[in-house]
């Protein structure tokens, strides 16, 4: 058993000093150098997209026609010696500019060109896009 002088001061500085030990263990975490930083913001809120507009992005077409189907699209400088169909301007098309012509266009491709086929996509994807692409016109 430890002894303590008849002082006050002493045993009141001891006990402040054990208490103080004791919390150091007992809360580690309560510094401020442990704080958190400043919190993030809250993600953006989610943005739907249309199904045609969606289709037709997710399958590369705006690479090469743009996404208002101008024809200036990311990838239509790879394609200098070719001739990217403008949407807009319906004597682009090859085939014609109906729903069905398109949709036919986009299952089918166009031999010789950049324009591959799309058969891997459902009919109900390709005349999404058809349709999208259909809009574009002026």
């Amino acid at each position: 058993m430890i002894q303590f002088g008849k002082s006050k001061v002493f045993k009141k500085t001891y006990f402040v000093l054990l208490g103080l030990v004791c919390c150091s263990f007992i809360f580690p975490h309560c510094s401020p150098e442990n704080e958190s930083p400043i919190k993030e913001p809250p993600p953006p809120p989610a943005v739907t997209v249309p199904f045609p507009e969606a289709m037709y992005v997710q399958n590369g077409c705006a690479a090469c026609h743009g996404m208002v189907g101008n024809g200036r699209g990311t990838r239509s400088h790879l394609l200098s010696n070719s001739r990217v169909p403008n949407f807009q301007d319906k004597s682009t098309y090859i085939y014609g500019s109906t729903k069905e012509a398109i949709a036919k266009t986009i299952k089918n491709g166009i031999p010789g060109t950049y324009m591959k086929a799309y058969a891997h996509m459902r009919k109900q994807e390709i005349d999404a896009v058809a349709e999208y692409i259909q809009k574009m016109q002026r």
